[in-house]
């Protein structure tokens, strides 16, 4: 199976990635590529499991960037678009342009993969998981049963999408991505884990039972002010240690003092500040567990200046104190 991916900056304007037949391997490896050019910065991860492969990438690009994208093996793809924008234009005039903007996610099918990926905000963050029949017939048998819609997308041998709107990412799905993305494990575990997983997470999405399946449902709020929430969540986790205010944050999501308080609790279950209490208490119990640091060290890492305020917020957050963690 082979990829090509064309773009001006790439060395010699192209990279071609070789996989193993239906994405088959015997161990579990994984790669790291930094990019470090004029037009993008950042890094992206390949981790390569049995019969499918996971990509995460986080990247910036000022002013967007494109690539030329074909392969000799038709392909599927789970896509979460977690931050920026994902377009794929097929050469193809017939076939479907693909678009998952940030905070959706989409599963499609490419028979010949030909066209240009189109991707226009300055920063990106994704989880891809490509993976082909073999895939399918390995978890759900050779006749694929559960999979109707599927089945006939497949058939026809054109591009398919399994939504033709791609869906938000609900909240409750944003945490198995984030335990899927910084999963700690290495080795042996490490493939086990992911691949159970990826293939629950699979299952869920592409078997035909209840449409009311609550991971799935649409949330109650417009499109348009979800979108908002989805760029102030991504504002608060990458600055959740600094003095961030609802007047601050209120721009970012295009919306309200008021709306936004009211729409970020619909979709979180939560207000504003809980959740940036829970992202600093998280994070500190991380510090305090794993990166062996102090209670007060942790303190001011999540920005909290009184190491006595950060211990009396986490004792009623977890109902024990930060010290019996060392």
């Amino acid at each position: 199976m082979k990829f090509r991916l064309e773009s001006s900056f790439f060395e010699d304007n192209a990279v071609v990635r070789t996989f193993s037949k239906d994405f088959c391997a015997d161990a579990f490896s994984e790669e790291t590529f930094i990019i470090d050019k004029e037009v993008v910065k950042g890094s992206l991860q390949e981790l390569h499991l049995d019969h499918f492969c996971i990509i995460t990438q986080e990247l910036k690009s000022p002013a967007g960037y494109s690539i030329n994208f074909s392969g000799n093996s038709a392909l599927f793809k789970l896509h979460f678009e977690l931050e920026g924008d994902y377009n794929y234009i097929p050469t193809d005039p017939l076939a479907p342009v693909i678009s998952i903007p940030s905070g959706h996610f989409n599963i499609f099918y490419l028979p010949k993969p030909e066209g240009c990926l189109k991707f226009a905000s300055s920063s990106r963050k994704t989880l891809e998981v490509l993976f082909t029949e073999e895939l399918l017939r390995k978890i759900m048998g050779p006749d694929y049963k559960g999979l109707s819609s599927l089945k006939k997308g497949i058939k026809k041998n054109r591009p398919f999408l399994l939504w033709e709107e791609s869906r938000y990412i609900p909240t409750e799905l944003q945490q198995h991505i984030k335990e899927i993305m910084s999963c700690r494990y290495c080795g042996h575990i490490k493939k086990i884990y992911l691949e159970a997983r990826i293939t629950a997470l699979l299952l869920n999405f592409l078997v035909d039972n209840d449409p009311k399946n609550a991971i799935l449902e649409k949330h109650p709020i417009p499109k348009k002010e979800y979108a908002g929430i989805v760029r102030v969540e991504e504002h608060i986790r990458k600055n959740f240690s600094k003095n961030l205010t609802i007047t601050e944050l209120a721009p970012i999501a295009g919306l309200n003092t008021s709306k936004l308080k009211q729409c970020f609790k619909k979709v979180h279950s939560t207000t504003i500040f809980k959740y940036i209490t829970g992202l600093r208490m998280e994070k500190a119990k991380d510090l305090i567990t794993h990166e062996k640091l102090s209670v007060s060290e942790a303190s001011y890492e999540v920005g909290y200046k009184n190491p006595q305020h950060f211990t009396v917020a986490f004792k009623k957050y977890y109902g024990f104190l930060p010290s019996s963690l060392n």
